[in-house]
């Protein structure tokens, strides 16, 4: 860290521990509760529908997603943006609700199980949502670019040793237990998890604001769309995300092909979770130098090669039908390991860096908004795979991601502006 305490923000050690605390706690409960294999499995346990098991990334990611440019118009201007992060943490009791729901019996009737499943995952991730766009305001105040980095690769890095341990876990109990008190136990395991979390963020000291920019006054109350157009930026990683993230288009159904296609027992859940979270911390390692030393970008290539190459070895897998290549089917959770440390680190670090100053709300608002897209690509998926093949869904996800490396590769060193300084 900075051996001068004078050029850090206040509070800044405090700070750091509790923003490090909750990245490690959130990073462990969706460990347990991972959205690539624990959510759609238990999905897969109440039906055999593949859009009905899409919906679920759907779901999380479009409740997570959509809100936050409207959140951004409220909190953009308040001086305070604590109060709005600590009142969307209140939705991460919907993770206990859904431990209760299983326990109680509810999977007995699977469709209103789903309902209430759908339900409660959309609550979760609306309310976490409205928490985000809080979440990294503060963050970028309180934590320099530097460290910033260093915060993330850390958090990284322990949130996925221990992560691991939570995968080993999670595979024995899906394998002891009997359902739905497997699912049961996993969810509450996640929740219970998510409340040091909250603790330390309601603990944090938040900076005083930022001055915004005058030239950017305007655009913040009316003209944030102009952004896309005027920001090349900007306009630029919302390509790079939106293809890259097309990865949803088939990391619901990995869990499903293991299974159905190439007969891999269920309790390999476990394992596929301690692949994804070991190679996120390996990943996270490498990555944070790569950042530190050459910038966000790189990291950005690196995550959309992942992204690119776990399809590719799917369809492989596939064509093999047996052998290693089947038994290297984890080798697809590595490259999500990869991916998913690559958003922190590289896609939304280059985005707190071109954000101006008193408008990163805005960008952050707007940019999750843009990516609201997304939310289709799971139930795509499922629609895709219905009317074709695991091979062609494999197949048009690793075309569209590596589209997405390609635009990763025009990505310019990031340098803060204001939107009319930024223009082609």
């Amino acid at each position: 860290m900075d051996k001068n305490p004078a050029s850090l923000p206040p509070h800044f050690r405090w700070n750091f521990f509790a923003f490090l605390v909750d990245y490690i706690c959130f990073g462990v409960a969706f460990s347990f509760a991972s959205i690539t294999t624990v959510m759609p499995a238990l999905a897969t346990q109440l039906t055999d529908s593949a859009p009905l098991i899409g919906l679920v990334g759907t779901v999380f990611n479009g409740c997570w997603l959509l809100p936050q440019l409207a959140v951004a118009r409220l909190i953009n201007d308040k001086p305070r943006k604590k109060p709005y992060m600590i009142v969307g943490m209140s939705g991460r009791i919907m993770l206990g609700v859904i431990a209760l729901a299983l326990w109680a019996g509810l999977a007995r009737q699977p469709m209103r199980m789903l309902v209430l499943y759908y339900a409660c995952l959309g609550l979760f991730t609306t309310t976490d949502g409205v928490a985000s766009v809080a979440w990294f305001d503060i963050l970028a105040r309180a934590i320099p670019l530097k460290q910033r980095g260093r915060l993330i690769g850390l958090g990284q890095v322990i949130s996925g040793l221990v992560g691991t341990g939570a995968g080993v876990l999670v595979g024995l109990i899906l394998n002891q237990r009997p359902f739905p008190a497997n699912y049961a136990l996993i969810f509450a395991l996640a929740g219970a998890v998510l409340v040091p979390s909250a603790l330390a963020m309601a603990s944090v000291h938040e900076p005083p604001p930022e001055d915004p920019d005058p030239r950017t006054r305007g655009q913040a109350t009316d003209g944030w769309w102009s952004l896309l157009a005027t920001d090349r930026a900007f306009r630029g990683l919302t390509a790079c995300r939106l293809l890259v993230g097309m990865m949803g288009l088939a990391s619901s159904f990995y869990v499903a092909h293991a299974a159905d296609v190439l007969h891999l027992p269920h309790s390999i859940i476990g394992g596929f979770v301690v692949a994804q979270t070991l190679a996120g911390v390996v990943a996270s390692v490498i990555m944070g130098l790569v950042s530190e030393r050459w910038g966000s970008r790189y990291v950005t290539r690196i995550g959309a090669v992942a992204a690119a190459l776990g399809p590719l070895f799917a369809i492989v897998a596939h064509l093999a039908g047996e052998g290693w290549l089947v038994q290297a089917y984890p080798f697809v959770y590595v490259t999500l390991g990869v991916v998913n440390s690559a958003w922190m680190l590289g896609f939304f670090n280059y985005l707190l860096e071109i954000a101006p100053d008193g408008m990163r709300p805005a960008y952050i608002g707007l940019s999750n908004t843009l990516m609201g897209i997304l939310t289709l690509a799971p139930m795509a998926g499922g629609w895709l795979l219905e009317a074709t093949s695991y091979p062609t869904l494999f197949g048009v996800t690793t075309a569209l991601t590596g589209a997405g490396f390609l635009f990763t590769l025009r990505l310019a060193p990031p340098q803060p502006a204001t939107p009319a300084e930024n223009t082609p």
